[in-house]
């Protein structure tokens, strides 16, 4: 189905043959309660829509994570700024930089008793050589990046973050997003470019 969430605890195997029948785009997706293949359901520019059923949705900013809806606690938003707190150039984010480094971020998010919460982090993000990693529908080299934020209360989360070195396009990330947050995790099985 378009939009809708797969059965949570399909194997490897079966989610990729899932994906191979779909022609549309699709990821893999495991965010807790909601896990199994999406189909994405929008594109408007750089931000893609991926409905996970009831009422759910990931939304992906130029590939990576920028809200969540329909979870027990919600990503509201993300914000990406150079290291130097000059103002973003439009499009920003740190992955799609050559040489990735120190950045800024800033997010606000639902907390578990309903309210909202909001903090910056310094982030730092490191990228290694090309190795080979098993996709759902494909074996690609690619960057793996490891990410690490400081939060202003001074907490520490960090994320994985799989890139292709040439298009800097990002294929696979793990991470929390927020101190406390839960561990959402996806990668693309059919991509969308």
């Amino acid at each position: 189905m378009i939009g809708a969430i797969q059965d949570g605890r399909m194997s490897s195997d079966a989610i990729a043959a899932r994906a191979e029948s779909i022609s549309f785009a699709s990821l893999q997706l495991d965010a807790g309660d909601r896990r199994g293949l999406v189909v994405m359901g929008a594109q408007a520019g750089d931000t893609t829509l991926w409905p996970t059923g009831n009422q759910g949705l990931v939304a992906l900013y130029r590939d990576g994570l920028q809200a969540t809806a329909g979870l027990a606690q919600d990503l509201l938003d993300t914000g990406y700024h150079p290291a130097t707190g000059d103002p973003a150039p439009a499009g920003y984010v740190p992955w799609q930089e050559a040489e990735p480094g120190a950045f800024q971020l800033s997010r606000s998010w639902q907390t578990p008793n309903g309210g909202v919460a909001r903090q910056r982090a310094r982030g730092q993000l490191s990228c290694g050589v090309p190795e080979l990693r098993e996709m759902p529908l494909t074996r690609l080299a690619l960057q793996r990046c490891e990410q690490q934020l400081t939060w202003e209360d001074g907490r520490v989360t960090s994320a994985t973050l799989w890139r292709d070195a040439e298009t800097l396009r990002l294929w696979a990330v793990a991470e929390t997003p927020w101190p406390d947050g839960p561990r959402i995790e996806w990668e693309v099985a059919r991509p969308w470019w």
